[in-house]
């Protein structure tokens, strides 16, 4: 039978790239990496027998905690199996090189984990909160977000979605590194 492991995000996120990773570690071979975009549709789809694990960002060493995941958390009877850290490394991602930038769109963290590096390249940015970062490529791509706003992800996100690679490894520390958590009932 094909383990289902449910995780924060979608295709492209780092959230994924966990889920990959935890897979290996435990021997699942046949595993099904679901993309359920928020930590409360991880935790949601696992306790409704949906996904037989979850993998939930909890803490990021420049940011702080995960307080989505957090949230999710709250009085749930979980256990965390595994746990592990990734590096994350983010760059930011335009329609075009020749545009002028006024707005960033990614997750949260993603912006906090950027945030002194972002006020240096685009100063007086508006910040735009989004749920994933794979997902602000997305809808940079797709036209949904506009053409002056630039987006904060993972290189093989921007790539995937043909989007101009503006700046690389902007993490406001080169240490950077988000603790994940594979949890269970």
């Amino acid at each position: 039978m094909m383990t289902r492991i449910g995780y924060m995000g979608i295709p492209f996120s780092n959230s994924e790239e966990m889920s990959q990773i935890f897979a290996r570690e435990m021997g699942f071979d046949d595993a099904e990496h679901v993309p359920l975009v928020t930590s409360k549709d991880v935790v949601d789809a696992l306790c409704n027998g949906k996904v037989d694990y979850g993998v939930v960002a909890v803490r990021n060493s420049t940011a702080g905690p995960v307080l989505e995941t957090q949230r999710s958390l709250e009085g749930k009877d979980v256990k965390t199996v595994r746990e592990g850290d990734l590096h994350i490394h983010h760059c930011v991602f335009t329609k075009r090189a020749d545009l002028r930038i006024s707005k960033v769109a990614s997750h949260i963290q993603a912006l906090g984990q950027c945030k002194d590096s972002l006020s240096r390249l685009y100063p007086g940015a508006e910040m735009i909160e989004c749920t994933d970062t794979a997902y602000a490529a997305e809808l940079l791509a797709e036209g949904r977000l506009p053409d002056d706003c630039a987006v904060l992800c993972k290189r093989s996100a921007g790539e995937h979605y043909g989007l101009h690679l503006a700046h690389e490894n902007i993490e406001d520390r080169k240490d950077n590194t988000t603790h994940f958590w594979l949890i269970s009932l």
